[in-house]
Protein backbone atom coordinates (compact mmCIF):
# COMPACT_ATOMS: atom_id res chain seq x y z
CA UNK A 1 0.00 0.00 0.00
CA UNK A 2 1.31 3.45 -0.83
CA UNK A 3 0.67 7.19 -0.78
CA UNK A 4 0.35 8.52 -4.34
CA UNK A 5 1.25 12.04 -5.45
CA UNK A 6 -0.24 13.31 -8.69
CA UNK A 7 1.75 16.28 -9.97
CA UNK A 8 1.69 18.27 -13.19
CA UNK A 9 5.07 19.47 -14.40
CA UNK A 10 5.17 21.60 -17.53
CA UNK A 11 7.88 24.28 -17.75
CA UNK A 12 8.47 25.36 -14.18
CA UNK A 13 9.15 23.51 -10.96
CA UNK A 14 6.50 25.42 -8.99
CA UNK A 15 3.94 23.01 -7.64
CA UNK A 16 6.06 19.94 -8.29
CA UNK A 17 8.80 21.23 -5.97
CA UNK A 18 6.38 21.31 -3.04
CA UNK A 19 5.29 17.78 -3.95
CA UNK A 20 8.97 16.76 -3.98
CA UNK A 21 9.58 17.98 -0.43
CA UNK A 22 6.38 16.50 0.99
CA UNK A 23 6.81 13.19 -0.85
CA UNK A 24 10.37 12.75 0.39
CA UNK A 25 9.24 13.33 3.97
CA UNK A 26 6.19 11.08 3.60
CA UNK A 27 8.47 8.33 2.30
CA UNK A 28 9.97 8.14 5.80
CA UNK A 29 6.60 6.74 6.96
CA UNK A 30 5.15 4.89 3.95
CA UNK A 31 5.89 3.78 0.42
CA UNK A 32 5.37 6.63 -2.02
CA UNK A 33 4.58 6.70 -5.73
CA UNK A 34 4.91 9.98 -7.65
CA UNK A 35 2.93 10.29 -10.89
CA UNK A 36 3.74 13.14 -13.24
CA UNK A 37 0.86 13.76 -15.58
CA UNK A 38 2.78 15.48 -18.36
CA UNK A 39 6.58 15.31 -18.34
CA UNK A 40 9.40 14.07 -16.19
CA UNK A 41 10.44 16.97 -13.94
CA UNK A 42 14.16 17.70 -13.48
CA UNK A 43 14.00 16.66 -9.86
CA UNK A 44 15.76 13.82 -8.12
CA UNK A 45 13.06 12.11 -6.09
CA UNK A 46 14.48 10.12 -3.20
CA UNK A 47 11.46 7.89 -2.93
CA UNK A 48 10.82 4.23 -3.72
CA UNK A 49 8.84 4.64 -6.93
CA UNK A 50 8.35 7.28 -9.61
CA UNK A 51 5.95 6.90 -12.52
CA UNK A 52 5.46 9.23 -15.46
CA UNK A 53 2.10 9.23 -17.12
CA UNK A 54 3.34 11.18 -20.12
CA UNK A 55 6.25 9.03 -21.29
CA UNK A 56 6.27 10.24 -24.89
CA UNK A 57 8.31 12.48 -27.14
CA UNK A 58 6.79 15.73 -28.36
CA UNK A 59 7.36 16.20 -32.09
CA UNK A 60 7.26 20.02 -31.99
CA UNK A 61 7.71 21.82 -28.67
CA UNK A 62 6.00 24.91 -30.12
CA UNK A 63 2.82 22.86 -30.46
CA UNK A 64 3.05 21.16 -27.10
CA UNK A 65 -0.53 21.82 -25.97
CA UNK A 66 -2.05 20.63 -29.23
CA UNK A 67 -0.01 17.46 -28.92
CA UNK A 68 -0.69 16.59 -25.29
CA UNK A 69 -4.40 17.21 -25.79
CA UNK A 70 -4.81 14.67 -28.57
CA UNK A 71 -7.47 12.12 -27.67
CA UNK A 72 -5.09 9.18 -27.95
CA UNK A 73 -2.58 10.87 -25.59
CA UNK A 74 -5.28 11.72 -23.05
CA UNK A 75 -6.55 8.14 -23.08
CA UNK A 76 -2.97 6.89 -22.73
CA UNK A 77 -2.46 9.00 -19.59
CA UNK A 78 -5.76 7.91 -18.08
CA UNK A 79 -4.94 4.25 -18.66
CA UNK A 80 -1.45 4.74 -17.24
CA UNK A 81 -2.94 6.34 -14.15
CA UNK A 82 -5.34 3.45 -13.57
CA UNK A 83 -2.56 0.89 -14.03
CA UNK A 84 -0.30 2.81 -11.65
CA UNK A 85 -2.75 3.19 -8.75
CA UNK A 86 -3.57 -0.50 -9.01
CA UNK A 87 0.02 -1.69 -9.39
CA UNK A 88 1.24 0.27 -6.35
CA UNK A 89 -1.96 -0.20 -4.35
CA UNK A 90 -2.43 3.51 -3.72
CA UNK A 91 -4.31 4.10 -0.49
CA UNK A 92 -4.15 7.92 -0.35
CA UNK A 93 -3.84 10.21 -3.38
CA UNK A 94 -2.47 13.75 -3.07
CA UNK A 95 -3.61 15.88 -6.00
CA UNK A 96 -2.57 19.46 -6.75
CA UNK A 97 -5.54 21.75 -6.97
CA UNK A 98 -4.20 24.13 -9.58
CA UNK A 99 -4.72 22.10 -12.78
CA UNK A 100 -8.40 23.03 -12.66
CA UNK A 101 -7.46 26.56 -13.71
CA UNK A 102 -6.18 24.96 -16.92
CA UNK A 103 -9.54 24.02 -18.32
CA UNK A 104 -7.99 21.72 -20.91
CA UNK A 105 -6.95 19.34 -18.09
CA UNK A 106 -10.10 19.45 -15.97
CA UNK A 107 -11.92 16.59 -17.71
CA UNK A 108 -8.86 14.38 -17.34
CA UNK A 109 -8.50 15.18 -13.63
CA UNK A 110 -12.15 14.42 -12.97
CA UNK A 111 -11.52 10.99 -14.49
CA UNK A 112 -8.48 10.42 -12.26
CA UNK A 113 -10.42 11.30 -9.13
CA UNK A 114 -13.42 9.25 -10.22
CA UNK A 115 -11.20 6.18 -10.60
CA UNK A 116 -9.82 6.76 -7.10
CA UNK A 117 -13.26 7.22 -5.60
CA UNK A 118 -14.47 3.95 -7.14
CA UNK A 119 -11.57 2.16 -5.46
CA UNK A 120 -12.04 3.75 -2.04
CA UNK A 121 -8.79 5.74 -2.29
CA UNK A 122 -8.73 8.75 0.04
CA UNK A 123 -8.23 11.98 -1.91
CA UNK A 124 -6.27 14.95 -0.56
CA UNK A 125 -6.17 18.25 -2.45
CA UNK A 126 -2.94 20.24 -2.06
CA UNK A 127 -3.04 24.03 -2.51
CA UNK A 128 -0.77 26.93 -1.62
CA UNK A 129 -1.87 29.79 0.61
CA UNK A 130 -4.21 30.74 -2.24
CA UNK A 131 -7.07 28.45 -3.24
CA UNK A 132 -6.42 28.39 -6.99
CA UNK A 133 -4.65 30.04 -9.88
CA UNK A 134 -6.87 32.23 -11.95
CA UNK A 135 -6.79 31.59 -15.69
CA UNK A 136 -5.75 34.50 -17.88
CA UNK A 137 -9.14 34.42 -19.58
CA UNK A 138 -11.65 36.38 -17.50
CA UNK A 139 -14.51 34.32 -18.93
CA UNK A 140 -13.12 31.25 -17.19
CA UNK A 141 -12.49 32.69 -13.73
CA UNK A 142 -15.93 31.92 -12.31
CA UNK A 143 -15.73 28.48 -13.92
CA UNK A 144 -12.52 27.80 -12.00
CA UNK A 145 -14.01 28.94 -8.71
CA UNK A 146 -16.95 26.61 -9.01
CA UNK A 147 -15.09 23.72 -10.60
CA UNK A 148 -12.48 23.51 -7.87
CA UNK A 149 -15.21 23.69 -5.26
CA UNK A 150 -17.17 20.88 -6.92
CA UNK A 151 -14.01 18.79 -6.93
CA UNK A 152 -13.32 19.46 -3.27
CA UNK A 153 -16.92 18.95 -2.11
CA UNK A 154 -17.53 15.75 -4.05
CA UNK A 155 -14.14 14.02 -4.16
CA UNK A 156 -11.86 15.36 -1.43
CA UNK A 157 -11.49 13.98 2.06
CA UNK A 158 -9.08 16.75 3.07
CA UNK A 159 -7.59 19.97 1.68
CA UNK A 160 -4.02 20.79 2.66
CA UNK A 161 -3.42 24.54 2.64
CA UNK A 162 0.32 25.12 2.59
CA UNK A 163 0.31 28.30 4.63
CA UNK A 164 -0.52 29.72 8.04
CA UNK A 165 -4.00 31.11 8.66
CA UNK A 166 -2.62 33.53 11.24
CA UNK A 167 -0.85 35.52 8.54
CA UNK A 168 -2.76 34.69 5.34
CA UNK A 169 -6.00 32.77 5.72
CA UNK A 170 -7.41 31.14 2.61
CA UNK A 171 -9.13 33.77 0.52
CA UNK A 172 -10.19 34.17 -3.07
CA UNK A 173 -7.98 36.48 -5.10
CA UNK A 174 -10.87 38.04 -6.97
CA UNK A 175 -14.64 38.21 -6.56
CA UNK A 176 -16.47 38.17 -9.87
CA UNK A 177 -19.99 36.84 -10.39
CA UNK A 178 -19.24 34.10 -7.90
CA UNK A 179 -19.79 34.57 -4.20
CA UNK A 180 -16.23 33.70 -3.26
CA UNK A 181 -16.85 34.06 0.47
CA UNK A 182 -19.51 31.35 0.31
CA UNK A 183 -17.25 29.20 -1.84
CA UNK A 184 -14.55 29.27 0.85
CA UNK A 185 -17.13 28.55 3.54
CA UNK A 186 -18.34 25.50 1.59
CA UNK A 187 -14.96 23.80 1.95
CA UNK A 188 -13.93 25.23 5.32
CA UNK A 189 -14.55 22.00 7.23
CA UNK A 190 -11.99 20.15 5.08
CA UNK A 191 -9.13 22.64 5.46
CA UNK A 192 -5.92 21.75 7.26
CA UNK A 193 -3.30 24.47 7.40
CA UNK A 194 0.11 22.83 7.18
CA UNK A 195 2.44 25.82 7.47
CA UNK A 196 4.74 26.81 4.63
CA UNK A 197 6.48 24.03 2.68
CA UNK A 198 10.22 24.32 2.13
CA UNK A 199 13.51 22.47 2.33
CA UNK A 200 13.62 22.31 6.11
CA UNK A 201 17.37 21.67 6.08
CA UNK A 202 18.07 25.01 4.40
CA UNK A 203 20.34 27.03 6.74
CA UNK A 204 20.22 30.71 7.67
CA UNK A 205 21.79 33.20 5.29
CA UNK A 206 25.43 34.15 5.87
CA UNK A 207 27.02 36.28 3.17
CA UNK A 208 30.26 34.90 1.72
CA UNK A 209 30.34 36.52 -1.73
CA UNK A 210 29.08 39.52 -3.70
CA UNK A 211 26.72 37.64 -6.01
CA UNK A 212 23.31 39.20 -6.69
CA UNK A 213 20.80 36.79 -8.25
CA UNK A 214 18.09 38.23 -10.51
CA UNK A 215 15.66 35.35 -10.97
CA UNK A 216 12.76 36.47 -13.16
CA UNK A 217 13.52 34.80 -16.48
CA UNK A 218 12.85 36.59 -19.73
CA UNK A 219 9.53 35.08 -20.77
CA UNK A 220 7.28 37.89 -19.53
CA UNK A 221 7.09 41.61 -20.39
CA UNK A 222 7.66 42.38 -16.72
CA UNK A 223 10.88 40.38 -16.72
CA UNK A 224 12.22 42.30 -19.73
CA UNK A 225 11.65 45.58 -17.89
CA UNK A 226 13.50 44.21 -14.84
CA UNK A 227 16.36 43.01 -17.03
CA UNK A 228 16.72 46.39 -18.75
CA UNK A 229 16.73 48.31 -15.48
CA UNK A 230 19.32 46.02 -13.88
CA UNK A 231 21.49 46.37 -17.00
CA UNK A 232 21.32 50.15 -16.61
CA UNK A 233 22.55 50.21 -13.01
CA UNK A 234 24.88 47.19 -12.80
CA UNK A 235 27.98 49.30 -13.54
CA UNK A 236 27.33 51.24 -10.33
CA UNK A 237 28.16 48.04 -8.39
CA UNK A 238 31.61 47.13 -9.78
CA UNK A 239 32.37 44.77 -6.90
CA UNK A 240 29.21 42.72 -7.39
CA UNK A 241 28.24 40.06 -9.90
CA UNK A 242 24.68 40.14 -11.26
CA UNK A 243 23.75 36.55 -12.13
CA UNK A 244 20.61 36.27 -14.22
CA UNK A 245 19.04 32.89 -15.09
CA UNK A 246 17.20 33.74 -18.30
CA UNK A 247 16.26 30.55 -20.11
CA UNK A 248 14.96 27.03 -19.83
CA UNK A 249 15.67 23.85 -21.74
CA UNK A 250 13.51 25.06 -24.64
CA UNK A 251 15.45 28.29 -25.24
CA UNK A 252 19.24 28.33 -25.20
CA UNK A 253 20.39 31.96 -24.91
CA UNK A 254 22.43 31.91 -21.70
CA UNK A 255 26.15 31.59 -21.05
CA UNK A 256 26.98 35.21 -21.83
CA UNK A 257 28.85 37.88 -19.87
CA UNK A 258 28.84 41.66 -20.14
CA UNK A 259 31.12 43.28 -17.58
CA UNK A 260 29.57 42.25 -14.24
CA UNK A 261 26.33 40.83 -15.68
CA UNK A 262 26.29 37.06 -16.18
CA UNK A 263 23.50 35.50 -18.23
CA UNK A 264 23.11 31.83 -17.43
CA UNK A 265 20.76 29.10 -18.61
CA UNK A 266 19.74 27.79 -15.25
CA UNK A 267 21.10 27.72 -11.71
CA UNK A 268 20.77 24.19 -10.29
CA UNK A 269 19.67 24.15 -6.64
CA UNK A 270 19.50 27.93 -6.62
CA UNK A 271 18.25 27.97 -3.04
CA UNK A 272 21.59 26.53 -1.91
CA UNK A 273 23.41 29.44 -3.55
CA UNK A 274 21.12 32.06 -2.02
CA UNK A 275 22.26 31.30 1.51
CA UNK A 276 25.59 33.10 1.00
CA UNK A 277 24.78 35.67 -1.70
CA UNK A 278 24.76 39.47 -1.38
CA UNK A 279 21.18 39.91 -2.57
CA UNK A 280 18.26 38.37 -4.41
CA UNK A 281 15.68 39.93 -6.74
CA UNK A 282 12.80 37.67 -7.68
CA UNK A 283 9.10 37.37 -8.31
CA UNK A 284 6.78 36.78 -5.36
CA UNK A 285 5.99 33.16 -6.17
CA UNK A 286 5.41 30.67 -3.40
CA UNK A 287 8.72 28.77 -3.60
CA UNK A 288 10.96 31.83 -3.87
CA UNK A 289 9.12 33.55 -1.03
CA UNK A 290 9.38 30.56 1.28
CA UNK A 291 13.10 30.15 0.56
CA UNK A 292 13.60 33.81 1.48
CA UNK A 293 11.62 33.37 4.69
CA UNK A 294 13.39 30.17 5.71
CA UNK A 295 16.93 31.51 5.37
CA UNK A 296 16.31 35.24 5.93
CA UNK A 297 17.87 36.10 2.57
CA UNK A 298 18.27 39.86 1.87
CA UNK A 299 15.83 40.17 -1.00
CA UNK A 300 13.64 42.36 -3.16
CA UNK A 301 10.34 40.77 -4.16
CA UNK A 302 8.65 42.01 -7.34
CA UNK A 303 5.13 40.52 -7.38
CA UNK A 304 4.09 39.45 -10.87
CA UNK A 305 0.74 40.76 -12.01
CA UNK A 306 0.67 39.81 -15.68
CA UNK A 307 -2.63 38.27 -16.66
CA UNK A 308 -4.33 40.31 -13.90
CA UNK A 309 -3.37 37.75 -11.29
CA UNK A 310 -3.23 39.01 -7.71
CA UNK A 311 -1.79 36.05 -5.78
CA UNK A 312 1.82 37.28 -5.63
CA UNK A 313 0.75 40.86 -5.01
CA UNK A 314 -1.39 39.96 -2.00
CA UNK A 315 1.22 37.62 -0.50
CA UNK A 316 4.07 40.11 -1.00
CA UNK A 317 2.27 42.98 0.69
CA UNK A 318 0.80 40.80 3.43
CA UNK A 319 4.34 39.90 4.52
CA UNK A 320 6.02 43.22 3.72
CA UNK A 321 5.18 45.08 6.99
CA UNK A 322 7.04 42.37 8.94
CA UNK A 323 10.28 43.32 7.14
CA UNK A 324 10.99 39.81 5.85
CA UNK A 325 12.09 41.36 2.54
CA UNK A 326 11.68 44.53 0.47
CA UNK A 327 8.84 44.84 -2.04
CA UNK A 328 8.77 46.77 -5.31
CA UNK A 329 5.86 46.74 -7.74
CA UNK A 330 6.58 47.11 -11.44
CA UNK A 331 5.55 50.82 -11.48
CA UNK A 332 8.02 51.37 -8.61
CA UNK A 333 10.88 49.45 -10.18
CA UNK A 334 12.54 52.65 -11.38
CA UNK A 335 13.66 53.14 -7.77
CA UNK A 336 15.49 49.80 -7.70
CA UNK A 337 18.89 51.39 -6.99
CA UNK A 338 17.71 52.98 -3.74
CA UNK A 339 16.28 49.69 -2.47
CA UNK A 340 19.18 47.60 -3.77
CA UNK A 341 21.64 49.89 -1.96
CA UNK A 342 19.83 49.07 1.26
CA UNK A 343 19.75 45.33 0.57
CA UNK A 344 23.47 45.00 -0.23
CA UNK A 345 24.44 47.49 2.46
CA UNK A 346 23.95 45.15 5.39
CA UNK A 347 20.17 44.66 5.45
CA UNK A 348 19.12 41.98 7.97
CA UNK A 349 15.61 40.59 7.33
CA UNK A 350 13.48 39.68 10.33
CA UNK A 351 12.94 36.05 11.32
CA UNK A 352 9.70 34.55 10.02
CA UNK A 353 7.61 33.94 13.13
CA UNK A 354 4.85 31.87 11.55
CA UNK A 355 4.71 28.16 10.78
CA UNK A 356 7.35 27.12 8.25
CA UNK A 357 7.32 23.40 9.06
CA UNK A 358 4.87 22.63 6.28
CA UNK A 359 6.87 19.74 4.88
CA UNK A 360 6.92 17.78 8.13
CA UNK A 361 3.37 18.79 9.04
CA UNK A 362 2.00 17.73 5.65
CA UNK A 363 3.74 14.36 5.84
CA UNK A 364 2.34 13.76 9.32
CA UNK A 365 -1.21 14.65 8.23
CA UNK A 366 -0.93 12.27 5.28
CA UNK A 367 0.40 9.53 7.53
CA UNK A 368 -2.55 10.04 9.91
CA UNK A 369 -5.02 9.78 7.01
CA UNK A 370 -3.24 6.66 5.75
CA UNK A 371 -3.47 5.03 9.18
CA UNK A 372 -7.16 5.90 9.65
CA UNK A 373 -8.35 3.11 7.37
Amino acid sequence: MSVGFLTQYYRGLGHSQRIKFIAEKTAEYHDVIIMDQLFQPPLEYKVPHTAFLGNYKIPDINKVFQFIQQATIINFRINQFIKTIEKYKVKVLVCEGFPFCRQQFAHEYFRYLEECKKRGIKIVISVRDFPWDEPHSTQLQDWVLYTQNIVCKYYADCILVHGDKDILPLISDRTRQSNSVQIINDIKHMLKYTGYVCDESQPLHKQKNNNIYISTGLNKDEAVIIFKKIAEIAHLYPNHKFIMPIANKYNSIGGRKNKNIYLVEYVPELRNKLIDCAGYVTYGGYNATVEILKSQIPSIVVPRQSGRKMEQFVRAFTFEPYDYYKVLTMPEFGTIKTVLDEVVGGYKPQRFKYDIQGTSNSAQILSDIYNEF
